[in-house]
């Protein structure tokens, strides 16, 4: 009895354990990181006077970058069931990520591009519509919130064209997610929705024509174009410039304490550009004149000071480059950026019209790689040694069916020896045909599938003599813990995919 006693203690203990690990690592950690996170009111309304008194409020603004959802391009040398585990684990970050960011409750949510990892690549008119309808299930918004889009690399392509991207994959983008380049009027801010890749790609063509910026003529709406009409047009409130691709820094400066490694250099290779060309950046800077810029595509946190000139004054222009939400992005906390604008009727003069906060998610692949599986590991060793010796516990022995003891009270029933004397040696089912037929080893399919379903949760004499040993009592015991943080993990999982 106390073999018993000191099993059920460990698998129970394990069970409490493993159901509260899951909810901690599953739900409360993101609930965690939104409490820590806040929009960066507090910063506007110490500056800006009277607000106080106001019944306004600044406008918040989510950006989001470089979500990225995974298909079967994004990893091709995996199989098939590797490559939809993936994807599985992928999305279910992406919306438990998502549902954290909504949690803030933003006015406005801007995406700084690479929507879909392969909206750029060769695909059907069919494969790319249920593309695009996966990525609104997973980013479901409520239709009262206004949501915009810029084109990424990923979403529409850049630089030298191969086999693998699509000639229509612009054409796709517009249809799906609106117009690439605009400006929109939010609390008194102009936001500037600028297509980064097309602006690079129709700079790098001028190059290689060899002609001057003045006499170059601009593919009509396209991102030169519509750079060079902007100063045309009045623009009395500040200016926000949103861009996938960062602006261009030479310096190797760091990038702030946020950053996980490195910094952002200038580079290009297939299908990509890590900042825009130096000559472009300060063009775009000097037609635009932003106060502040927003970017994607480098997957990693960076803040950076621009310096430039501007009728002959110079000027500089700080650049956020906001955090990938997505979990494969080479960061192990990925994030997004909170924005609050300060309306202009509780807008004091010569006070900072905007603030942003960056806010940190949890490692969702350390949670894998460095909780899970070492605590797994664990948790099994503690189950053998708990086990250790022991044959035949009573716990075992009391769960046989009356089938079970009236076997084991029918020896006599049993084949005998050659001899004669006894039962043979290996029989451990009664003389019944039906109960025979029931617990043999059937050869197809589902009968494989119901013995391996018995070889957990049977009642049978056969199973239950397997039970008896040591590797089924061990079995027994993961399979008896198993279940109810498993159970856990679905039904978060249900309840992070609906709501």
């Amino acid at each position: 009895m106390a073999a018993f006693s000191r099993g059920r203690t460990v698998v129970n203990s394990l069970r409490v354990f493993w159901v509260l690990v899951i909810l901690w690592y599953e739900v409360w950690t993101w609930d965690a990181s939104v409490r820590s996170c806040k929009w960066p009111d507090s910063a506007l309304l110490a500056d800006n006077l009277g607000v106080e008194a106001s019944h306004s409020k600044p406008t918040h603004v989510l950006l989001v970058a470089d979500p990225q959802i995974i298909d079967r391009h994004s990893y091709p040398s995996r199989g098939l069931v590797l490559s939809y585990i993936t994807q599985f684990l992928v999305d279910l970050n992406l919306r438990k990520n998502w549902r954290t960011a909504l949690y803030k409750k933003p006015d406005v949510v801007v995406f700084l591009g690479d929507m879909m990892d392969s909206g750029r690549f060769v695909m059907t008119d069919e494969e790319y519509s249920e593309y695009f309808s996966r990525f609104n299930k997973i980013f479901t918004l409520n239709v009262d919130i206004p949501v915009y889009f810029i084109p990424g690399n990923h979403d529409v392509g850049l630089g030298a064209k191969i086999t693998q991207f699509s000639d229509v994959a612009r054409a796709r983008y517009i249809e799906h997610f609106g117009q690439p380049n605009q400006e929109i009027s939010v609390a008194n801010h102009t936001l500037v929705l600028f297509d980064a890749p097309s602006y690079a790609d129709e700079d790098s063509q001028r190059h290689g024509q060899k002609k001057s910026f003045e006499r170059w003529d601009p593919v009509p709406y396209g991102a030169l174009d519509f750079m060079k009409k902007f100063p045309s047009r009045p623009h009395p409130d500040p200016v926000i410039l949103l861009s996938h691709i960062p602006l261009f820094r030479s310096d190797g400066r760091s990038c702030g304490p946020l950053r996980e490694k490195g910094t952002i250099r200038p580079g290009v290779g297939l299908g990509y550009q890590n900042t825009l060309e130096k000559q472009s950046s300060l063009r775009l800077l000097e037609f635009l004149t932003p106060t502040v810029v927003y970017s994607g595509d480098d997957h990693d946190y960076c803040e950076y000071t621009h310096v430039y000139q501007h009728g002959g004054v110079e000027k500089m222009v700080r650049e956020v480059t906001v955090k990938s939400l997505s979990m494969v992005m080479n960061v192990r906390r990925p994030g997004f950026q909170l924005l609050s604008l300060m309306p202009t009727n509780i807008r004091a003069s010569d006070k900072p019209t905007y603030a942003d906060a960056p806010c940190l998610l949890p490692d969702q692949l350390g949670i894998y790689l460095v909780v899970y599986i070492p605590l797994l590991a664990i948790s099994l060793v503690i189950v053998l040694a708990s086990n250790m010796g022991q044959q035949a516990p009573r716990r075992y022995r009391q769960s046989f069916s009356n089938d079970d003891v009236e076997a084991e009270g029918r020896r006599d029933t049993y084949p005998p020896t050659s001899s004669g004397q006894g039962p043979s040696p290996g029989w451990f089912v009664i003389q019944d045909h039906r109960r025979q037929q029931n617990t043999s080893i059937s050869n197809n399919w589902p009968g494989k599938l119901k013995d391996l379903l018995g070889l957990l949760y049977s009642g049978n004499s056969r199973f239950a003599s397997y039970r008896r040993t040591w590797p089924g009592i061990v079995i027994a015991d993961v399979r008896d813990i198993a279940i109810f943080p498993l159970l856990t993990f679905v039904l978060t999982t249900w309840w992070v995919t609906s709501h």
